[in-house]
């Protein structure tokens, strides 16, 4: 009895909506900061969007890294339900 596959094309496909999305806020932004130019955009792109850059980094790797320990335990699974007779 083994184990079905864990399907993380949904977490994949989340984050690179989340990316695109992102990339497309960014460019959006520009456009929005490129006609409003005084200490006001300043101030809240220092207060508001600062962070969203590292913060989604952060996020991606979190993301890359939770997709890449899950493709290991489904192999480590698969290839002991082939050739073992351990319990887990």
């Amino acid at each position: 009895m083994g184990l079905d596959p864990l399907n993380i094309s949904p977490l994949i496909d989340a984050q690179n909506r989340f990316k695109r999305d992102f990339l497309d806020f960014a460019r959006i932004w520009q456009d929005a900061k490129d006609n409003w130019r005084d200490d006001r955009c300043r101030r809240f792109e220092q207060e508001h969007l600062g962070a969203l850059g590292p913060s989604l980094n952060r996020f991606t790797a979190a993301v890359n890294e939770f997709a890449d320990i899950l493709r290991k335990a489904q192999t480590a699974v698969r290839d002991d339900a082939q050739g073992s007779d351990q319990l887990y």
